[in-house]
């Protein structure tokens, strides 16, 4: 699960290299693409929460 986690994060940030799209691309044939999905839109939810405590943050110093 470590794998996908670095995957996707890579994939976030488009640091993705083609020996590593490969494994995961291997990896999506033999068990399917739901834990790519599963684990992105967790990662995705993490990432916009983040963002959005930090905005709130850095507003509220402001005033």
């Amino acid at each position: 699960m470590f794998n996908i986690i670095k995957s996707i994060i890579s994939a976030f940030f488009g640091i993705q290299n083609n020996r590593k799209f490969s494994q995961d691309d291997a990896f999506v044939e033999k068990h399917g693409i739901k834990y790519f999905l599963i684990i992105g839109f967790v990662v995705a939810i993490l990432l916009l929460l983040t963002l959005a405590i930090l905005v709130n943050v850095i507003l509220n110093h402001i005033k």
